[in-house]
């Protein structure tokens, strides 16, 4: 049964307030309510008083009233959404496109057929009712984010950490409000620490949400029946965690696994589908050898092992390749051999400001317009 309460509303500008009463006759008879303004400036104030659906302007309402109106519901924040449609006398071209430049949204010619008129004006305010539904999800999605993001950060709870004969430093830039990168450092057994660093693919929500499930499974996967975990054992758990779970394909992870003794200078890493480590040591920088498929895409996956041993003044530069998948103005990406020249040249610095540096030439080069998560871990054995 059709209801008898006139929701949808329409606002009907013609200074001939017979044609104007005729149409809101049909509008009645359709089941809109309708109200009439015989001015621009009448219009105006109708159209924040009673928020139309939609507005039939008279095209020729005097002193260009009909392009002054659409120009401004268009221009206000509170009235953009609202469908326009400029009803004339003339089919002029010119006349037609000068209407669509000045911000209608249609352009119809007056009739007493007002059939397809009807028809049209019910899709545009069919859309109308759309855009505004899309606008309040959006609104909710965009509040979900903005609380997933503070969520995220409160239980990662991004920061240095500090080993002692060490010094460390940590970067963390996401250009969204979430971010699919995770680092850890954590004391384990017998002088041992563990680090971790991932990198999600995608940078939604929902690799937002993954990177909280590596930080607990980093929680509870480093030790294991009171014995450290090793890097390679720790990555083939962590790939079958996501094979178990069955996340979806596109969801997976590139991650740096390590244990790093802190009295001997020891340290283990294994890699899956992580950018290699630069290794820092008598004036010289290396590719830390570290290979391993990436976490999450197969069962059979194997991961190994690589040692070093780090002595006085020898560095690790640990990033995900946010670090170096960076773009200029002309499309050039930077690289990890540029990457590698950058951090040469700043590498006796003090750690903290050899990060800075970085950061400050890779927002250089692309003229402050990084697009990915960029995490880094810089690690300096001091004795």
């Amino acid at each position: 049964m059709k209801s008898n309460i006139l929701t949808e509303k329409v606002l009907i500008v013609d200074s001939n307030i017979d044609y104007a009463k005729f149409i809101q006759n049909l509008l009645k008879e359709s089941g809109y309510l309708s109200y009439i303004a015989t001015s621009y400036e009448e219009a105006i104030q109708m159209s924040y008083d009673k928020i139309p659906d939609c507005i039939l302007v008279d095209y020729m309402l005097p002193n260009a009233g009909a392009c002054r109106l659409s120009q401004h519901i268009k221009k206000d924040n509170i009235l953009k959404n609202i469908a326009v449609l400029f009803l004339t006398a003339t089919d002029n071209k010119n006349e037609c496109l000068k209407s669509y430049e000045c911000g209608a949204d249609g352009f119809f010619l007056k009739s007493i057929d007002t059939d397809i008129f009807l028809s049209k004006m019910k899709a545009y305010i069919r859309l109308k009712k759309a855009i505004e539904s899309n606008i309040m999800y959006m609104n909710i999605l965009k509040k979900d984010i903005e609380y997933a993001s503070r969520l995220q950060k409160s239980i990662l709870s991004y920061g240095n950490t500090s080993i002692p004969k060490n010094d460390i430093s940590i970067y963390h830039y996401a250009p969204n409000e979430v971010s699919g990168d995770y680092s850890g450092i954590k004391a384990i057994n017998d002088g041992w620490y563990a680090i971790l660093l991932a990198d999600v693919s995608g940078h939604g929500v929902a690799a937002s949400m993954l990177t909280i499930l590596i930080k607990s499974f980093f929680d509870s996967h480093v030790i294991i029946d009171n014995q450290n975990t090793s890097p390679s054992q720790f990555l083939k758990e962590l790939n079958n965690f996501f094979i178990e779970e069955n996340f979806d394909k596109n969801l997976f992870a590139s991650v740096f696994y390590a244990v790093y003794n802190n009295d001997t200078g020891d340290f283990i890493c294994s890699s899956g589908g992580s950018p290699k480590p630069f290794y820092y040591s008598k004036d010289n920088i290396e590719e830390l050898e570290t290979e391993g498929p990436l976490i999450g895409m197969t069962e059979e996956s194997e991961y190994y092992e690589s040692k070093i041993k780090l002595n006085h003044n020898d560095m690790l530069f640990i990033f995900t390749d946010g670090a170096y998948e960076i773009f200029n103005e002309e499309g050039k990406m930077l690289g990890d051999d540029e990457l590698k020249n950058i951090f040469s040249k700043h590498v006796k610095k003090d750690i903290k400001v050899i990060k800075e540096n970085i950061i400050k030439e890779l927002k250089t080069f692309s003229n402050n317009n990084l697009q990915d998560d960029i995490s880094m871990i810089m690690l300096r054995r001091t004795e």
